[in-house]
């Protein structure tokens, strides 16, 4: 199967792209007839001229490159004619097409990279699926940026499948190494073979809108596509409606997270830490969690102390403190730090209810 798409995927590019295999086709062409066109020349000197081989193909590149040395020429008459109607009339103007064509077939491969219509070989590589429909250009190098920051993935090769970049990535991308994109449909077989879904290490399938719930619906379907391409990477699915998570645990992701525009960082964390990114969730979503802040003046007291207190009269986890002092936030410090502490921030349960006095009497 796999096979077959990456034949059907060759074919559709060329047939897409017909100019730059009409100019290969020509390269080839030429190249030929250039060959003949020298070895005739060739044999002609060594008749005609009394050459050796060796003497006789220098003067016909020399002739051909229009350097002309002089130290060779012919002498002959026949010899004199075939250089006009062989190198003159023939080989310089084929080898200045042949130049001509060349430039020309790496000016339209370049242009069909940058447009995102080159299917690039890659192996263990990220694919990044869809672009969010609300500046998704800046989410896109956001979420490249928090990778490229992570000593797991800082060389990784980042390969793009959306439409969403027609003309070329822009610049603020392109400048991130080792990104590229492919212009195409992210439900389409064909398109995640051009992108080498089964040779990838982890693949991201972004919600084309974080608030449209049927957004899940075309998630779901991508799904199904690379499940049918044996595809074998850790795939993370983003799911605007919790209800329909298990279905696409179901259809193959290996993550499912809510589509956090605001925290990319989330979706690296759920590569490089698994699990890490459901604790980073609940903080965002507050389900059956609570962040809570008690206003209970500290001093003197090692952070572990507190910390343990509170752990002890199932109060909750301290994770931070407003210093009395500067005013500031201070997340998790040190063990045996002594902070002087204005107020308490902790994580507990909805239902672990205290109020700043039940807070105070814990501690001291």
């Amino acid at each position: 199967m796999h096979l077959i798409l990456r034949y059907f995927i060759k074919k559709r590019d060329r047939l897409k792209h017909g100019a730059q295999h009409n100019l290969l086709h020509s390269i080839r062409n030429s190249c030929f007839l250039l060959v003949v066109i020298f070895i005739l020349h060739i044999g002609f000197m060594v008749h005609y001229e009394g050459l050796g081989i060796g003497d006789a193909a220098w003067l016909t590149f020399t002739t051909a490159t229009t350097v002309g040395y002089g130290d060779i020429s012919a002498s002959t008459t026949q010899g004199r004619i075939a250089t006009v109607f062989l190198i003159y009339l023939g080989g310089i103007f084929i080898l200045a097409k042949v130049v001509g064509d060349y430039f020309d077939y790496r000016f339209a491969v370049r242009e069909q990279k940058t447009k995102g219509h080159w299917s690039w070989d890659m192996n263990q590589h990220i694919v990044i699926l869809n672009t969010p429909s609300y500046s998704g250009e800046r989410y896109l190098q956001r979420l490249i940026k928090q990778f490229r920051a992570t000593d797991h993935y800082k060389d990784t090769v980042i390969y793009l499948l959306t439409r969403q970049f027609p003309q070329g990535l822009p610049d603020f991308i392109t400048q991130l190494d080792n990104v590229v994109h492919y212009n195409g449909n992210s439900s389409n077989p064909q398109d995640l073979v051009a992108v080498c879904v089964a040779q990838a290490r982890d693949i991201i399938v972004l919600a084309k809108d974080e608030n449209d719930e049927s957004s899940d619906g075309r998630t779901f379907d991508i799904l199904h596509r690379l499940k049918d391409l044996n595809v074998k990477a850790n795939i993370l699915a983003e799911c605007v409606e919790d209800s329909n998570r298990k279905r696409l645990e179901g259809a193959g992701a290996c993550v499912v997270i809510r589509p956090i525009r605001a925290y990319p960082e989330m979706i690296v964390r759920a590569f490089d830490a698994p699990g890490s990114e459901r604790i980073i969730e609940n903080m965002f979503s507050s389900e059956g969690d609570e962040y809570r802040r008690y206003d209970v003046e500290i001093s003197g007291m090692d952070w572990c102390d507190v910390v343990a207190r509170l752990i002890t009269h199932d109060a909750g986890i301290a994770v931070a403190y407003i210093d009395r002092h500067s005013q500031e936030l201070v997340y998790n410090p040190p063990a045996r730090a002594k902070p002087d502490i204005q107020a308490l921030i902790t994580i507990s349960k909805d239902n672990n209810m205290h109020s700043n006095d039940d807070v105070r009497a814990l501690i001291s």
